[in-house]
């Protein structure tokens, strides 16, 4: 069975999200971060020594990287018969948009969004004070735009249907609003909605918060 190696609070989330959109039978084993340091625990070193979430286990094998457990998953179980197609074929005309926003989440997205984070937690000195606080919001700024002008042409990431991009892509837009930054955007506002009606979205954030 695979097993997801769940650091609370962590990008761990859309991974639990994918294996309910495929219907997989799976574990989470649930990890606290270190009270002191915010970071991963010693457990998780335990399991492999960069500690990263999220982790998959599938038999005597871990994976860290996002996007690679994304494909692996997709790829050795995701096209079986009964269950959704989340990945589109290399000969599907929406599949060059599903690859780039499946990588982009962790590429391009994520670091002016950690670099902000860390400015603005007073690890880069005073607030504000640093030349990357003003990088990292021009750029987030011009990200979020961004965004919300593609989602407001098509209703999901890579075109009319929804993929395993959108897990990607949903929880770092989700983040978006859980940082208040939401308001300006109103097709990000309504593709988040549809991302939390959708019922594996539902039942995956109620394991990923200790639910059954």
């Amino acid at each position: 069975m695979l097993t997801v190696y769940h650091l609370a609070t962590s990008r761990s989330d859309r991974l639990i999200w994918l294996l309910e959109e495929l219907g997989l039978d799976f574990e989470v084993k649930t990890f606290e971060r270190d009270p002191k340091t915010q970071r991963a625990p010693e457990e998780m070193k335990a399991l492999h020594p960069l500690a990263k979430a999220p982790m998959l286990g599938d038999g005597d094998r871990i994976l860290i990287e996002s996007g690679a457990i994304f494909e692996y998953v997709l790829a050795r179980y995701g096209d079986q018969p009964g269950r959704p197609s989340l990945a589109p074929k290399p000969s599907d005309p929406d599949w060059p948009d599903y690859l780039q926003w499946l990588h982009f989440a962790e590429g391009s997205a994520m670091l002016p969004m950690l670099l902000d984070h860390f400015e603005k937690a007073g690890l880069c000195g005073p607030v504000g004070s640093s030349p990357m606080a003003a990088m990292a919001r021009s750029e987030l700024d011009r990200l979020f735009g961004a965004l919300d002008g593609i989602l407001a042409q098509q209703e999901w990431m890579a075109g009319p249907r929804f993929t395993a991009a959108d897990c990607m892509m949903g929880w770092y837009i989700e983040m978006i609003e859980l940082r208040g930054e939401i308001a300006p955007y109103p097709a990000l506002q309504r593709y988040v909605a549809k991302v939390r009606a959708r019922p594996a979205h539902q039942r995956a954030m109620a394991r990923a918060r200790g639910g059954a």
